[in-house]
């Protein structure tokens, strides 16, 4: 499929494919070298950088919020050809839009949750749970071990965040899956207790399922 006309943004190179007899991905690791400073004690490693993927930033206090990676930011435009191209009626074309978009930028969580509604308009709930399922890992995993802050739905890109999340637990509900629906919306309602989505999914759960 030829790479649609894009208006307004900067041209991004597609990744192309490695050489021949070249294999691509991370070089297996070579032997230990014998000697060297012994390693530190009491100092935690740094966790290590993963391109492309969510930060956090503190607002004030115990509150923050998810920011975006910088391909995320750069490729904010690009979504509007994507919707331009479901109101022409092409879902397979706009799919394969987001999935570049999203190849080398896991923290594009907007990309991710569209992924996820293309999913559900063609009645595929086991993908939309995988796409929204992986938006909301993606923004777990950049939070520390033990995190005990405040995630306001409304600051940064924490929207996109709850959107992922409640999506998942929706995906988890209409499969039968009640009890990790109930898990994760529960972890939601404790980053935003205001936030009024989740608390009536979380009602709806108390009420049991509907006859």
């Amino acid at each position: 499929m030829a790479e649609p006309e894009k208006q307004n943004s900067r041209p991004r190179k597609r990744p192309g494919k490695p050489a021949a007899g070249k294999r691509s991905g991370p070089k297996a690791p070579g032997p230990k070298k014998k000697g060297g400073p012994p390693p530190r004690k009491g100092r935690p490693a740094k966790p290590r950088q993963i391109p492309g993927a969510l930060s956090l930033k503190q607002l004030s206090g115990n509150r923050y919020c998810l920011v975006p990676p910088r391909c995320a930011v750069e490729r904010d435009l690009d979504l509007e050809e994507v919707q331009h191209m479901r109101d022409e009626d092409e879902p397979d074309v706009a799919r394969d839009e987001l999935l570049f978009l999203v190849e080398d930028c896991r923290g594009f969580l907007e990309a991710y949750n569209l992924l996820a509604e293309l999913a559900l308009e063609q009645g595929d709930i086991p993908l939309a749970q995988g796409y929204y399922g992986f938006g909301y890992e993606s923004a777990m995993a950049v939070l520390p071990i033990g995190f005990r802050g405040l995630l306001p739905a409304e600051e940064g890109y924490n929207p996109h965040f709850f959107l992922a999340g409640r999506g998942l637990a929706r995906c988890l509900i209409s499969r039968g899956d009640r009890k990790k629906a109930r898990e994760i919306l529960k972890q939601l309602h404790k980053f935003d207790p205001d936030e009024p989505d989740v608390k009536a999914l979380l009602d709806e759960l108390e009420q049991g399922p509907r006859k």
